[in-house]
């Protein structure tokens, strides 16, 4: 059972999910995030102390600490009832959050914020408010046990900022982390996001980090369900900022979710998807605020595809860079060096389109366009290739549906449907397994295009 960052948020939400987990009569895992916004908070102090003049280091560091120890002391207190553990976890909270001003000391004195410094630093979120969730849970009566992800057994490597799990060691480390705990009766609770590496060593495991903790933890532990439990009811058709109808869909296969969460769908991140799907585990997502709500369950296959299309998703973050020049055609294995040097500044690709050897555009977020144009400039431009163009104000949209595979004419007649708004394609993308097309368009298109794909293919399926 995942709880994210609203779920845990203050104490009365903590109080209600602690009420969930404790009508769960089977056993269980609880992965908690760190309250809402503390995260930011963390990120955004970081960034502060490091680029302050060392007189006021101090002051900052003295005054956030108050702010943060301030925070979840309100929460604990209002959620905790039994005294003799309130007692303990503020005691564990001070000392964390003391840790935390000493830590930002040392970032702010060396005026330096590596990606290592970072991850330490954020782990603070999590650390203190699964704390509180295990303290509001054992004042309920319950057996627990605060845990980092590291104690609960995953292991990544060092890519500080976004670690990947070591699955070889995880098969043994997970298992003997919690298993015991579990057949004592004793409730782990442990902190999404963060894990170490083999040294021992914070690491952080990127956006969607929790969801990605509770989904390798699940698979580790071979468990019957998955729960993501967040502030919305489920996977919808599309944005609801967006269409005023959507629809929930109440079960939807794994490629198609990893399809809607990679494309703009925030309900869960795309890489939590992997695990489950590895062990074959069904992931159900609930709204904590709506328990009663049938929400969405994450299968391999569904028995039947009740229409075509299942949703449309917008991400509007996006800019195209278009790499022309004649020299990419007569440059061995350009694309792949390119490929090669963004993914190890940790720069995702979203899409790729050629229309020939001398001309390669691909999709990647804003917030690495700078990044991406720095280092294309240096290392390809003059060498290989002749242009670089970048294209902002897009957006990708998505369709996604199993039922498109094998489905004759679907492409056609989503392009007619865009093509009837008067708005033009830029770029198009689509998997050989047929489940989603992708294409760009101008984001002042984007809402309009998905209200009449969802409005044609979705309200009034034809």
């Amino acid at each position: 059972m995942k709880f994210g960052g609203t779920s845990v948020g203050s104490a009365e939400t903590i109080g209600r999910i602690t009420d969930l987990v404790v009508l769960e009569k089977d056993k269980k895992v609880v992965v908690v995030s760190a309250m809402s916004e503390v995260t930011d908070m963390l990120v955004s102090i970081a960034k502060k102390v490091s680029d302050l003049p060392t007189a006021l280091v101090e002051l900052e560091c003295e005054r956030f600490y108050l702010e943060f120890f301030s925070k979840h002391k309100s929460a604990a207190k209002g959620v905790i009832k039994d005294k003799r553990v309130l007692k303990r976890v503020l005691k564990k909270i001070d000392e964390l959050s003391n840790e935390l001003r000493i830590t930002l000391l040392g970032v702010g004195y060396l005026g330096d914020l590596s990606l290592k410094s970072l991850d330490y630093v954020l782990s603070f979120g999590e650390r203190v408010s699964v704390l509180i969730v295990a303290g509001a849970l054992e004042s309920k009566g319950m057996k627990t046990k605060a845990l980092t992800g590291y104690e609960a057994g995953i292991v990544t490597d060092s890519n500080f900022g976004c670690a990947r799990p070591i699955y070889a060691r995880m098969s043994d480390t997970v298992g003997s982390a919690l298993m015991p705990l579990l057949d004592k009766g004793i409730l782990p609770v442990v902190a999404g996001f963060v894990a170490a590496d083999e040294n021992a060593r914070i690491t952080t495991m990127g956006r969607g980090g929790s969801d990605y903790t509770a989904s390798l933890l699940g698979r580790f532990l071979e468990v019957d369900e998955v729960q993501i439990w967040t502030d919305v009811d489920g996977i919808l058709s599309a944005d609801p900022k967006v269409v005023d109808s959507v629809q929930l869909i109440s079960k939807i296969s794994y490629v198609e979710a990893m399809d809607l969460a990679h494309f703009g769908a925030k309900v869960i991140h795309s890489k939590m998807i992997e695990p489950a799907m590895d062990a074959d585990i069904p992931v159900r997502i609930k709204n904590s605020f709506n328990p009663e709500g049938g929400g969405t369950l994450i299968v391999r296959e569904q028995e039947k595809i009740e229409r075509v299309i299942k949703a449309v998703a917008i991400e509007t973050d996006v800019d195209i860079l278009n790499l022309k020049g004649v020299g990419m055609a007569e440059t061995p294995n350009i694309a792949g060096k390119l490929f090669n040097l963004l993914g190890v500044n940790n720069i995702n690709i979203a899409m790729i389109s050629g229309s020939s050897e001398s001309n390669l555009s691909f999709v990647i977020s804003n917030d690495d366009l700078t990044c991406a144009v720095e280092l294309i400039n240096e290392n390809f431009v003059g060498n290989g290739i002749r242009k670089l163009e970048v294209l902002d104000d897009v957006c990708i949209i998505t369709i996604v549906g199993v039922g498109m595979a094998g489905t004759k004419g679907i492409a056609a007649r989503i392009f007619q449907t865009v093509s009837d708004n008067n708005v033009n394609i830029i770029m198009i993308a689509q998997g050989s397994s047929e489940v989603n097309i992708s294409f760009i368009v101008k984001a002042e298109d984007g809402n309009r295009v998905v209200q009449s794909i969802h409005n044609r293919f979705i309200d009034n399926e034809i």
